[in-house]
């Protein structure tokens, strides 16, 4: 009697668990935008870069996951933490060859855009749902340019902030769809300034110059947007399938897959809760 007694305390109990993961995943986790800090030393960094701030997101999917009011929280968000720079990885509308904007719809979510707030610059690279075709290429390029962001293609910038010295932050298209030229986006770059290489997909850590790479940031994986160890293994993405969670390390550079804020097939999301990510620089 005991025994039988424990075994029905322990099929309810994971019937239970199962249930609030099951509630959780539905109704809780895919309207749930965390913040994750993170700060970053390097003695590469000039002086005057010392508590420089950026803000990442990526993997909006628009209209499908995230909805005016939803973008309108993240803005908020985002703008709370006074960003130096701000860098979107892409996937602005979710499957828009299937979702096209109108017009009041596109101005909608070019004047959110807009909002965001940053002291030395925005700047985006295009995800493969951005890339369906070159209709789509214009559309997404048009709004993010009439948001004030910079795409970057396979290019990179050099970011000043007043004082003496820059960073760099390098632009790679998504190996997926996209059409990615390592070579010529860091034509420009050397390895004695500090560098911010930008990729929707993360895959494009096997392929990126490590020595003139400090920090390469992606996204696309959504961190498995249902995470099951070993299981979901089997459904992730084209360009994804190398790294998909967390950060990774080659050599001195670091990897740091977000797990983006919207969501893409079915708006779930279970142990991979949607992020933006913040990171604050010290000079070593």
């Amino acid at each position: 009697m005991k025994h039988k007694k424990i075994i029905i305390a322990v099929v309810v109990t994971v019937v239970l668990a199962m249930c609030l993961a099951f509630y959780n995943m539905v109704f809780i986790n895919p309207k749930r935008v965390t913040v994750r800090e993170e700060v970053i030393t390097s003695a590469k960094l000039p002086e005057s870069f010392d508590d420089f701030m950026i803000v990442f997101f990526s993997d909006l999917h628009y209209t499908t996951s995230i909805t005016k009011e939803e973008l309108s929280a993240i803005v908020a968000t985002i703008n709370s933490f006074d960003p130096d720079v701000i860098l979107f990885g892409g996937d602005l509308v979710d499957h828009y060859s299937r979702n096209l904007l109108d017009e009041n719809e596109e101005n909608e979510l070019t004047s959110l855009l807009k909002e965001m707030k940053a002291n030395y610059g925005k700047y985006a690279v295009l995800g493969n749902h951005d890339l369906d075709s070159e209709i789509i290429i214009e559309n997404v390029k048009r709004i993010l340019t009439n948001a004030d962001f910079s795409v970057l293609r396979n290019s990179a910038v050099k970011v000043r902030n007043g004082g003496q010295g820059y960073i760099n932050i390098v632009g790679i298209d998504s190996l997926m769809l996209g059409e990615p030229d390592v070579e010529a986006a860091y034509k420009d770059v050397t390895n004695e300034n500090y560098t911010i290489a930008l990729c929707h997909t993360p895959d494009i850590f096997d392929t990126i110059p490590t020595a003139k790479t400090d920090l390469l940031l992606a996204g696309h994986s959504h961190g498995g947007q249902i995470y099951i160890p070993f299981i979901t293994n089997y459904f992730l993405p084209d360009g994804a399938h190398n790294y998909y969670r967390g950060q990774y390390y080659k050599d001195a550079a670091m990897l740091d897959v977000t797990n983006g804020v919207g969501t893409t097939k079915n708006d779930l999301r279970l142990f991979a809760d949607a992020e933006i990510v913040v990171y604050k620089f010290k000079v070593n």
